[in-house]
């Protein structure tokens, strides 16, 4: 039967079988020669293939296995589901589609896309013009994804834009000037030239502004546009209006602008002379609720990629009406004051122009250098704390430096500008003035004469190149400081007043490089500092090795997410229950929020770990005082020296860094503040030119530790480490640049001997304490000698002395006192605070701008008194008139929190050490690197 069946095979066919088998062969031969082809000249790594295997009984017989390339314009197609093959044979084959996946090694290509069934509906598949197939999709297919890639949502692409824009913006500082058909941006006004331009240009490409169109006029959506406040209408009007940078679908913004003036609700919502600030606070939280419910935005970053603009003095104050607006938003502002918590890494400070018609007819001209025969002049009225100073040494005294407060008849203010060589810009009530942009009108030098003052658009223009800044010191020395400006000086200076001008122009409508485009320009740098996440990341709890459609995370996303984690849990640990802990569980009013604290306490030992650098050699680096008024700082760098619990010895596993040299010692060894300040700069210099760490945060995730009094001076010489570096000091005075956001007061503690028994014994028990109040210690300072002039032997329920008397005991005297003076001396800072805690003895705070330690943890009036310098004298009545029963509560607050001030040999959780690190973890938990 065998032989038979193979015997049939050779037998004639009748001729309709014939047919059929001419067919058959028409389709296999050129099937079999197009497989050939793909086999061999297909790369094995560029695509998926599909593996086709026919079933069914049909007699037709068996296909092999057909090895189909489907390419789209940019990438292969990976097809899953059912596929019904339509021959041209008389029975019909149903196939079914298996797919293999080759994974991709070649990495050229970016990204990957999802395409719907609705958008691939009856796909047509054709190899050769042999064999047409059409697909019927059930499901989702998507393009091949390649190794190491994420799936972009519309956020993604926008920050995968930015990512290439800070990448150009790099790569400009040492490529050739780029060319421009309006204008290039060329010479020593700029920082860097041509990476502005580049800078500029990438803005103009891709930056796009969202709206909000919530709000009605007068107070939203509109704004004054003829007087000192021009700026703020003009924005918001241009802002509406626009079509190149405003984008209606706010899923394309980078930014998202709130439409408010501040000018027009002091005018509409300020009830005039109330000196109530409360229906503008409420103006403001209104709006944010209502866009923040309204939207996602706002509550995706917290408010860090939104931005205001105002030019009222109460703008600062307005955005302090939010948290999270004052903190994390984009504020730009013309009261660009630093002493007002204005920060120009995340604020933009804008001109101050006053536009009485709204044009800049007649503002704009003035003679050459050589016919301006008027040295210096000024004219305006006297407010404020420096032109009362101004006016007393130059109004009608010098010829040359013509100074009014009021201008006589028939003298034009413009005229007397244009025949000038300097135009004086003193503050006024507030730091900025509109004199700064008319003297750049009319050609004349600025002399910027302020405080604390950031002038517009620092970031791109260098100000020393076409300004003179006179301290409120050197008012007397004026005309000196002048007249010692060559004349050659002047005229160059005066050439970059002219060219630089440009930029403080108003048009309508705008054109390229005028006060509009730097403004945006600014918003557009604070936002390239910005990384937005959308946090659909964050709530995938599978294994990495399970993730597809993501990126393999760098140390620092790793870290990064940590960090949000630990945010997202510290949030939720207000609505939470309490934790349990076996050392000490954080409760009561002497917190803030005792459930939060605990619970970032818990995620700081959990996870926070710092890197010190190696760099520097003993006693200014690694070293420091452990004995003496300063022992903090000694302590600390010892404990994180031999630390490992904290400590990393890999810097790309580190949170923070930190910069381990003593003040103290450089105050020891080298006597004077330039000296430290080369040391700091060169040190700093070192570590950015070995660790990229420094560069990469512009030293916001660094940290110093100084408790001498010089500590806050040391890092004025290196102007990152001031402005974004956290900075853990005992001289925490707001007076002295101390900014309680991003640094860390930290307690001043004096230890004289070389063990800590008997400075915390606790003392007596409230009922037998018989002296009311108690203070020792030297006459210096502007507080001290209003103490002793009003109480210094003078009561004895008030015990004040310059110097003990033989026989008394400093110690036993605050274990004996109800309350104990702490006074600040030459510095805010006072180990009596300390020191009191440890006796038991409630601390009676006397100073100005002085941030008490961990005070964002610790609600300090629950177990101290604070006490004006104005009521020194009312001090008696003052601590009289607390009732028996609140004294006892805040003593015994007092023994409970004095746990977070012990200082151990060995650290101990919740002691000093461990506050110093939490506090340091809170700041670096602000800051985002990616």
């Amino acid at each position: 039967m065998s032989g038979d069946r193979f015997k049939n095979c050779f037998l004639p066919t009748p001729a309709g079988s014939s047919s059929t088998a001419i067919k058959l062969l028409v389709i296999t031969v050129p099937l079999v020669l197009v497989s050939f082809v793909i086999f061999f000249l297909v790369p094995r790594n560029s695509s998926y293939w599909v593996y086709v295997s026919p079933s069914g009984n049909s007699g037709t017989g068996n296909f092999g296995a057909v090895s189909e390339e489907v390419s789209t314009a940019a990438e292969a197609v990976a097809v899953s589901g059912e596929a019904a093959l339509n021959r041209s044979t008389n029975k019909s084959l149903d196939a079914e589609a298996q797919v293999m996946e080759i994974h991709e090694f070649d990495e050229t290509k970016e990204g990957s896309l999802n395409i719907t069934t609705n958008e691939l509906n009856n796909l047509n598949i054709s190899v050769t013009g042999v064999l047409n197939a059409t697909i019927s999709l059930n499901e989702s297919i998507s393009l091949p994804l390649k190794q190491n890639r994420r799936v972009r949502t519309k956020l993604g692409k926008l920050e995968a834009g930015l990512q290439r824009a800070r990448a150009a913006i790099k790569d400009a500082k040492n490529s050739s000037q780029l060319l421009d058909p309006d204008y290039v941006p060329i010479g020593p006004m700029y920082w860097d030239a041509k990476a502005f331009h580049r800078s500029y240009m990438e803005m103009e490409k891709q930056f796009k502004v969202f709206v909000y169109k919530e709000g009605e006029p007068p107070v939203f959506h509109d704004g004054p546009c003829k007087s000192i406040y021009s700026m703020e209408g003009n924005f918001i009007y241009q802002m509406d209006v626009n079509t190149k940078f405003r984008t209606n679908d706010p899923e394309k913004a980078h930014v998202f602008y709130l439409p408010f003036s501040v000018a027009k609700m002091v005018q509409f919502v300020y009830l005039r002379d109330s000196r109530d600030f409360g229906p503008i606070r409420r103006t403001v939280i209104d709006y944010v609720n209502v866009v923040s419910k309204k939207y996602l935005y706002w509550n995706r970053s917290l408010g860090a990629d939104h931005f205001m603009l105002a030019c009222h003095d109460w703008g600062p104050e307005a955005s302090f009406s939010n948290p999270y607006l004052g903190k994390n938003s984009i504020r730009a502002l013309c009261n660009a004051n630093t002493s007002e918590k204005f920060n120009p890494v995340k604020d933009v400070s804008i001109p101050e122009m006053n536009l009485r018609t709204g044009k800049l007819t007649g503002l704009i001209g003035g003679p050459s250098a050589s016919r301006r025969p008027i040295l210096a002049f000024f004219a305006g009225g006297v407010h404020g704390p420096i032109r009362p100073i101004l006016l007393e040494h130059w109004e009608g005294k010098d010829d040359e430096i013509k100074v009014h407060k009021y201008l006589p008849k028939g003298i034009n203010y413009y005229e007397m500008m244009r025949s000038s060589k300097y135009c004086l810009c003193p503050s006024g009530y507030e730091v900025a003035s509109p004199r700064i942009v008319e003297a750049l009108y009319n050609g004349c030098v600025p002399v910027l004469i302020s405080k604390s003052y950031v002038p517009p658009f620092s970031d791109v223009l260098r100000w020393k190149s076409f300004s003179v800044v006179v301290s409120v010191e050197d008012i007397p020395r004026l005309k000196e400081i002048l007249m010692k400006i060559s004349s050659r000086q002047y005229i160059r200076m005066q050439r970059r007043v002219l060219q630089v001008r440009r930029h403080f122009e108003f048009h309508s409508p705008p054109k390229r490089f005028d006060v509009f485009h730097m403004i945006l320009h600014s918003i557009w740098l604070r936002r390239l500092n910005v990384r937005v996440s959308d946090g659909n990341d964050l709530n995938d709890d599978r294994p990495l090795k399970h993730r597809r459609r993501r990126w393999y995370w760098s140390d620092l996303d790793r870290l990064e997410r940590g960090l949000q984690r630990a945010r997202a849990a510290i949030k939720e640990a207000m609505n939470g229950s309490r934790l349990k802990d076996p050392d000490y569980s954080p409760d009561g009013p002497i917190y803030w929020n005792a459930k939060v604290f605990h619970r970032s306490y818990l995620e700081m030992e959990k996870q926070f770990k710092i890197f010190v650098y190696k760099e520097g050699e003993v006693p200014l680096f690694h070293d420091g005082p452990c004995r003496m008024i300063y022992t903090i700082e000694g302590q600390f760098i010892n404990k994180m020296e031999i630390n490992t619990k904290f400590r990393t010895h890999n810097p790309h596993h580190a949170h923070a860094f930190f910069l381990p040299y003593s003040v103290t010692r450089m105050r020891h060894f080298l006597h004077d503040l330039r000296s430290f300040g080369r040391v700091v700069t060169d040190y700093v210099n070192i570590i950015t030119a070995k660790h990229p760490h420094w560069n990469r945060s512009l030293g916001a995730d660094h940290f110093i530790l100084a408790c001498h009094d010089w500590g806050p001076y040391s890092s004025f010489y290196v102007p990152e480490l001031v402005r974004n570096s956290i900075r853990a000091l005992c001289n925490a005075n707001t007076s002295e640049r101390f900014d309680p956001i991003k640094d860390v007061s930290i307690p001043e503690i004096n230890i004289r001997g070389n063990k800590l028994e008997g400075l915390n014994n606790g003392g007596l028990p409230p009922s037998k304490r018989s002296i009311l109040a108690f203070f020792a210690g030297g006459n210096h300072g502007p507080i001290r000698p209003i103490l002793f002039k009003h109480w210094k032997r003078k009561d004895q329920d008030i015990q004040v002395y310059e110097y003990l008397p033989k026989g008394l005991s400093y110690i036993d005297l605050m274990r004996k006192s109800k309350y104990c003076l702490c006074p600040s001396g030459y510095e805010v800072a006072s180990p009596r605070v300390v020191e009191a805690l440890y006796n038991g003895c409630v601390p009676v705070l006397i100073s100005k701008d002085y941030v008490p330690p961990f005070s964002d943890v610790l609600d300090w009036k629950t177990f101290s008194v604070t006490v004006p310098i104005e009521e020194i004298g009312e001090l008696k009545k003052r601590l009289m008139g607390i009732p028996e029963r609140q004294y006892k509560r805040m003593q015994k607050r007092v023994v409970q929190v004095k746990r977070h001030f012990e200082l151990n040999f060995t650290p101990k959780r919740y002691d000093v050490f461990h506050m110093i690190l939490h506090s340091i973890w809170l700041r670096r938990l602000n800051v985002r690197l990616w």
